[in-house]
C-alpha cells in the first residue's frame, strides 16, 4: 500500500501540472483513477468480507442489520448481473464523484486538499467503512449549502445521508451546531476536557446513559486492536497538537478570505473531541469522521496566516508527517485488484 501512496502522490502532481498546462480534464482524469483503484479493491480493510458477505448472501444476519436501500441497491446490481465487485465499484463511484464535487465548490486550492485526503488516509478508510463513508461523502458535497445559510436544502442531504448510514440522525444536531461562532478560548477547553477526561467521560455515557452496552461489555477495545499510530496514542496527541495550534492561529488572527472559516473550523474541533471520548469505543469513534474530514478544506485557508514561502513550508511540513503516520500505518498492508464484475 506505500507503493500505491507514492503512486497517487505523483499522479496528484501530474494531474496539477496538467492543470497549469490547461490539459481537458487532467481534475476528472485523476478522481477516475481514484475510482478505478477504489473501486477494483479485493480483500482491502477489514469490513471487506462482511460487505461481500451482505451482497452475496442477502438473507444474512448481516445483510439483515443494513439500512434498506442497500438491498434496494444490491437486488439492482444482481439482477443486472454484477458480482460483489458491481456494488464495490458503484460505492466508490459515490464516494469519490462526492468528494470531488465537494472540494471544488469549498476548497481554497483543490490540490492541496485532495493531497490531504490521501495523506490522512480518508481515502483508504472509504475502502473500509463503506455505508458510512457513502453518507459522509453526500454531506460533504451537499455541505456548501450549511455555509450559505441554505439550512432547509442542506437537511434534504442529510435525510438523504441518513438513508445510506442512520448514524447521520446521531450526528447532524452537531452539524447544525458548528453554524455558530464560538470564543477560540471555549473551544480549546472543550478540546483540552476530551483529551484528559475523554476515558472517563466515555465510561460515564456507557454506564449510565449506554448501560446495555456495559453489560455486553462492547466498548471495551485493546488498544493493540487499532491502526499503528492509534495504539501508541502519537497520532492522538498530534491530532488535537494540530488542532490546538490552529485555534491559537485563529484565536489572534481570524483570516479574511473565508467567510465560513469559523464553521470549518467548529468541524474540526467537534470531530476531535468525539475522537479523544471515544477512543477506545472503535463503533463510536468513527463518527469523528464525519467532521474530522473537514480539516482537508481548513488546512489551505489556514495557509493564508503565512506568506508564499511559509505556505509551502507549513504545507511541506504538514504533508510530511502525516505521510509518515500513513506509512507507519498501512507497512506490509497489501491492495490487490479485482476485476471480475460479471
Amino acid at each position: 500500500m506505500i507503493g500505491l501512496t507514492l503512486f497517487l502522490l505523483i499522479s496528484i502532481l501530474l494531474s496539477w501540472c496538467g492543470t497549469k498546462l490547461q490539459v481537458p480534464f487532467a481534475k476528472q482524469v485523476f478522481i477516475f483513477l481514484l475510482i478505478l483503484i477504489l473501486g477494483l479493491r479485493h480483500d482491502v480493510g477489514k469490513d471487506y468480507p462482511t460487505y461481500e458477505l451482505i451482497y452475496n448472501v442477502p438473507d444474512s444476519v448481516q445483510a439483515n442489520a443494513v439500512e434498506p436501500i442497500w438491498h434496494l441497491i444490491n437486488y439492482i446490481l444482481r439482477y443486472l448481473g454484477f458480482q460483489a465487485r458491481g456494488f464495490f465499484f458503484f460505492t466508490s463511484v459515490i464516494v469519490m464523484v462526492c468528494f470531488y464535487k465537494g472540494i471544488k465548490n469549498m476548497s481554497s486550492h483543490f490540490y492541496v486538499s485532495v493531497t490531504l485526503f490521501v495523506l490522512l488516509g480518508l481515502y483508504y478508510e472509504s475502502a473500509n467503512i463503506v455505508r458510512q463513508y457513502v453518507a459522509i461523502s453526500i454531506l460533504f458535497c451537499g455541505f456548501h449549502y450549511l455555509v450559505e445559510g441554505k439550512i432547509r436544502k442542506y437537511m434534504i442531504w442529510i435525510l438523504f445521508a441518513a438513508l445510506f448510514h442512520t448514524s447521520v440522525l446521531i450526528i447532524f444536531p452537531l452539524i447544525l451546531l458548528s453554524r455558530f461562532r464560538y470564543p477560540p478560548i471555549l473551544l480549546l477547553a472543550a478540546l483540552a476536557i476530551s483529551f484528559l477526561f475523554g476515558n472517563t467521560i466515555l465510561n460515564t455515557l456507557i454506564n449510565y446513559v449506554m448501560p446495555s452496552l456495559a453489560s455486553l461489555d462492547l466498548y471495551q477495545y485493546g488498544v493493540d486492536d487499532f491502526d499503528a499510530g492509534v495504539s501508541s496514542g502519537v497520532l492522538k496527541l498530534f491530532y488535537n497538537l494540530f488542532a490546538c495550534g490552529i485555534l491559537f492561529l485563529f484565536m489572534y488572527r481570524p483570516p479574511s478570505k473565508c467567510a465560513y472559516f469559523h464553521i470549518l473550523l467548529n468541524m474540526v474541533v467537534i470531530g476531535m473531541i468525539l475522537y479523544n471520548t471515544f477512543y477506545l469505543f472503535q463503533p463510536a469513534r468513527r463518527l469523528y469522521l464525519y467532521f474530522f474530514t473537514y480539516l482537508i478544506l481548513l488546512i489551505p485557508y489556514c495557509a493564508e496566516y503565512f506568506k508564499r514561502t511559509s505556505q509551502l513550508i507549513m504545507i511541506g511540513i504538514t504533508y510530511l508527517i502525516f505521510l509518515l503516520f500513513l506509512i507507519k500505518a498501512n507497512v506490509g498492508i497489501p491492495y490487490n485488484f479485482d476485476v471480475s464484475f460479471f
